[in-house]
């Protein structure tokens, strides 16, 4: 058994998370695919893992420790390896639910969900808020989520934005018109639903927000705040009522079809 030391190294806790994974894979003589395999991730995100580029989950961190009969030696790692992503309070537990849920409905007011981003449009939302040294690692947890749209079992995705997020141009022209055409791509999934809220919906939520659904499971909310914070829901009741928001905007959002009739206009608008 081995032990977790006091300090870490000077690098990061993400440099000593990784050198410990490479060796104790190697020492079992299995390649970083079949690492994967044996805690149910790609051996791609193994190798990501291993070069610091790519985030290991909580989830992924108590499997490891499983496979390699350790006492909880990557899970408690794990919080060091957060706290070094600059990401928000509950952001981090969020995005683990995310990639755990059967069905997520989310609804955004503001911008196009952050799951459904190109890059540049992304970095044009995170530079706003974010000093030069942490965009560019944010922008790879940002991405890295998207890997579950296109899953073997992706979750399926009832998003409603509001229409004025189609028209607000985060990076300018070029950016904005690469989004919209991505988003275009993302509705012809089958598993992606996008309704557009029209403005004259007469429709106020305080804020953006995404339910999170899963067979056996109680469902789980994520509220999104100013400047990237949120939290993640567990509350029955508030998690029920949020559920009845989201029925009531779907009420007055456009159809499938008009919807994407409406991200055309928008694209031709630019």
């Amino acid at each position: 058994m081995i032990s977790l030391p006091t300090s870490l190294p000077s690098e990061s806790a993400r440099a000593f998370f990784a050198y410990h994974l490479k060796r104790y894979r190697e020492g079992k003589g299995w390649s970083q695919p079949a690492l994967g395999a044996k805690v149910n991730i790609s051996g791609s995100l193994v190798s990501g893992i291993e070069l610091c580029t790519r985030r290991p989950t909580f989830k992924v961190c108590q499997k490891l420790d499983e496979v390699f009969g350790l006492d909880q030696f990557f899970e408690a790692l794990y919080p060091r390896v957060i706290e070094e992503t600059g990401l928000p309070a509950g952001f981090p537990e969020f995005v683990d639910a995310e990639a755990a849920a059967g069905m997520m409905k989310k609804y955004e007011n503001f911008a196009i969900t952050g799951l459904f981003h190109t890059e540049d449009y992304a970095r044009a939302i995170l530079r706003v808020f974010q000093p030069p040294e942490k965009l560019e690692q944010l922008l790879a947890e940002r991405m890295q989520r998207q890997e579950i749209l296109y899953r073997e079992n992706p979750p399926v995705i009832v998003a409603l934005l509001d229409a004025s997020a189609l028209r607000r141009r985060f990076g300018g022209q070029e950016v904005m018109h690469v989004q919209l055409q991505h988003l275009l791509d993302l509705a012809a999934l089958p598993h992606i639903h996008i309704h557009v809220v029209p403005e004259d919906a007469e429709l106020f939520p305080e804020g953006s927000f995404t339910i999170l659904c899963s067979p056996g499971a109680p469902d789980s909310a994520y509220a999104e705040m100013a400047c990237g914070r949120g939290r993640l829901i567990d509350d029955d009741g508030y998690v029920a009522d949020l559920g009845v928001l989201f029925e009531l905007i779907r009420s007055k959002a456009l159809n499938a079809e008009d919807s994407q009739a409406a991200i055309r206009k928008a694209l031709e608008e630019l």
